[in-house]
């Protein structure tokens, strides 16, 4: 299986980082590390320094598993046709889990940071902006078993796959956003509207490739 790609180049470097951090972090570290945040941005868990390699170890996972599953995808010969916008959605995962690492070695060094910029907080930010980055690139997508939005509907019919592709862009752009807002709102409120937005984020896809494959069988009975 072919894992190190040009176009994946950046994220297999920046994972590199990743794990040289925590390999030079690791010494200095204390017994018990933060690894979870509340919605108001406070540490409210702690696990073993080992965990400093979480981050690093599922942004290697998460590429294996993006080239493992471009490989046995029997539609593999139509990812060449969207392959950069494939591994940008890696690229900016791994960014993602960097800075969450390169966070929680701060805070270990210089506890005081926790007050200044609580992660917890600004965590919608960052995930936003990821999603609004899937927005923005989904309708690059083609057909293909695991990369994109797959329903029944969308497998089933290309121009279907392509109609919730351009649909669902739009809807994920405009809640990457939506989400980004969320960091400003007080921290009782800000947990059931993130799971709202994801819940939305998920059934609208789904919901509109079922109505626009029932219109294309429609339009082709009418034929």
């Amino acid at each position: 299986m072919k894992v190190f790609r040009r176009e994946n180049r950046l994220s297999w470097i920046l994972t590199a980082f990743m794990f040289a951090a925590a390999l030079l972090a690791y010494p200095s570290l204390p017994d018990q590390i933060p690894i979870h945040f509340n919605a108001e941005g406070a540490i409210d868990g702690t696990g073993p320094r080992i965990c400093i390699f979480l981050m690093p170890a599922v942004a290697a996972l998460l590429l294996f598993w993006g080239e493992l599953t471009r490989q046995i995808d029997p539609k593999r010969e139509n990812y060449n046709r969207f392959k950069q916008h494939y591994y940008l959605i890696f690229f900016g995962c791994c960014l993602l889990f960097f800075v969450l690492e390169l966070y929680t070695i701060a805070v270990c060094f210089q506890p005081q940071l926790e007050d200044s910029f609580r992660m917890g907080q600004w965590m919608p930010v960052f995930v936003g902006a990821l999603i609004a980055l899937c927005g923005n690139i989904l309708p690059k997508f083609k057909p293909n078993y695991f990369a994109g939005i797959r329903t029944p509907w969308t497998l089933a019919d290309t121009n279907v796959w392509y109609l919730t592709h351009r649909f669902t862009g739009k809807v994920w752009f405009a809640g990457g956003i939506l989400l980004m807002a969320v960091a400003f709102l007080p921290g009782r409120a800000k947990m059931p509207v993130l799971l709202g937005i994801f819940i939305l984020l998920i059934l609208i896809p789904c919901l509109y490739s079922y109505l626009a494959y029932r219109k294309e069988q429609e339009h082709k009975n009418e034929e």
